[in-house]
């Protein structure tokens, strides 16, 4: 593996076999889910070209990604499932908002809190196409040492994963599970563990024409970074987290290739993105916050989707989307049938995928709520945002200190992030807790929400408002307490 240069990636095995035989145009696609971890809209390269922007900007370069991206479609619009990992790749799996699932915030260690078994997940859906299934990378949806779900629980018949964050940090990592054994220390990266992972598992599959749906879930660029050298001397600034972001491209440039090499990409829907904004400043540009807050920079994603001759090459779509959209998109497209008794939030995009529409008609709202940081609730609705706060919104910034704006802070000798973990004074509070300041924006004028105008709205403003406060109190209730109905 990587120690110092990029190049020395030994994955040269993989590379050399005979071209698989794959499934037929006509069949069943495979799919492919690739998720970045706290990767912000600006940090791909491909998406800098979309906006001007004065402040500091990203030097990290990210061509692989980008090609795929040309070759493919291109969102602009597209938001994840919450502002912290755990709620948001719950809704990416289900289709469901995240508050529906109960899962509130990120998942720390020994929690109630987790993916209930009673979800399916896209995973799960497959099998009725007899899809084989695999988890790459980091997880975040359950708690270690709880009786919890896990991916082989979920539908996945394989699995090469983390509870949460790369231990002790992306170099050499020491917490790897493949499927349920600890796996002890790895040596080099762990975007390049994974997708060598991956690879492998592709190669060793015993019927080659048996679709498949693999997620290969990232680390990177998430704290605590690392790189090669080599990579992180290119920057002035931010030096490891770039270095991990290009680091994480090259691997992903790896993986394509291996996929082209051996026909993989014939009649494959690859989907890249990012569980939610970015902790540095410049980041998420052209957009107000940061990862944690419910403004643009924090819960707007890039978000590609290619495959090979079904969707045009070097397309942009400008609707609004949601991860909540993936799980009925592959349904739709792969003829499977829906999740029954479940309240499904997302919505089915194919058509945008296949060029047929460029607009969502009549679209439903997206919305979030974390209680955890101001402004609590956002509902987007056509063109319109409205933001939600449990206190008085304060002066506009584009970057926020996550810790000082934290709704719970620790009391006198408690330590620094004792209130981060999801805890039972928590869950009372959530239930409680509603919005009573409100801003309106119109975010395709006003992408870097300057421009309050709710006063010059009053009617759409309080629709909105009602809007937020009736998915508010129904998700919650659907969400449930974890420390009395469990």
């Amino acid at each position: 593996m990587i120690k110092e240069h990029i190049l020395a990636l030994p994955l040269i095995p993989l590379f050399i076999g005979c071209s698989q035989k794959q499934n037929k145009p006509d069949e069943s696609p495979n799919i492919i889910i690739m998720l970045a971890d706290d990767l912000g809209y600006n940090d791909l390269s491909c998406y800098r070209d979309n906006h001007q922007y004065s402040g500091i900007s990203p030097t990290c370069e990210t061509p692989f990604i980008d090609s795929l991206a040309k070759k493919g479609m291109r969102f602009t619009n597209f938001y994840c499932g919450a502002a912290v990992s755990s709620p948001s790749r719950s809704a990416l799996l289900t289709g469901r908002n995240k508050t529906r699932l109960g899962i509130y915030n990120w998942i720390p260690e020994n929690s109630p809190m987790h993916l209930r078994n009673e979800e399916t997940t896209i995973a799960e859906i497959l099998k009725q196409k007899n899809y084989l299934t695999g988890h790459f990378g980091k997880w975040h949806l359950t708690s270690a040492n709880m009786e919890q779900p896990e991916p082989l629980n979920q539908g996945f018949d394989y699995a090469f994963w983390t509870y949460n964050n790369a231990q002790p940090s992306h170099e050499n990592p020491v917490n790897f599970i493949d499927n349920r054994d600890t796996v002890g220390e790895l040596t080099g990266y762990s975007c390049q563990l994974v997708v060598e992972k991956a690879m492998n598992w592709l190669e060793e599959r015993k019927n080659m024409r048996q679709p498949f749906y693999i997620n290969v879930w990232f680390h990177e660029p998430h704290s605590i970074e690392a790189a090669p050298d080599s990579l992180k001397n290119r920057h002035k600034m931010n030096q490891a987290y770039y270095g991990c972001i290009e680091n994480m491209d090259y691997a992903v440039g790896e993986f394509l290739k291996y996929l082209r090499r051996n026909n993989l990409d014939e009649n494959t829907i690859i989907v890249f993105s990012s569980d939610n904004g970015s902790c540095y400043l410049g980041s998420n540009a052209p957009f107000r916050g940061e990862k944690c807050f419910q403004y643009e920079g924090g819960i707007r994603v890039p978000f590609i989707a290619y495959w090979k001759d079904k969707i045009q090459a070097g397309t942009t779509s400008e609707i609004t989307g949601h991860f909540t959209d993936v799980l009925p998109t592959i349904a739709s497209i792969t003829k499977c049938k829906m999740p029954e008794n479940k309240k499904i939030d997302g919505e089915d995009i194919t058509d945008v995928f296949l060029g047929r529409v460029k607009d969502l008609q009549n679209r439903k709202p997206v919305f979030f709520y974390r209680y955890f940081h101001d402004p609590i609730c956002m509902l987007r609705q056509g063109n319109m945002v409205m933001l939600g706060y449990q206190n008085e919104p304060k002066p506009r910034q584009m970057n926020y200190d996550e810790r000082e704006e934290a709704l719970f802070k620790p009391s006198n000798g408690e330590p620094l992030w004792s209130q981060w973990s999801f805890q039972k004074s928590h869950m009372d509070t959530l239930i409680l807790q509603e919005p009573k300041y409100f801003e309106l924006y119109n975010i395709e004028d006003d992408p870097g929400q300057y421009n309050d105008i709710s006063s010059e709205h009053s009617e759409l403003t309080e629709d909105m408002k009602n809007t937020i406060l009736k998915l508010r109190n129904e998700m919650i209730e659907e969400g449930g307490n974890w420390f009395t109905d469990n």
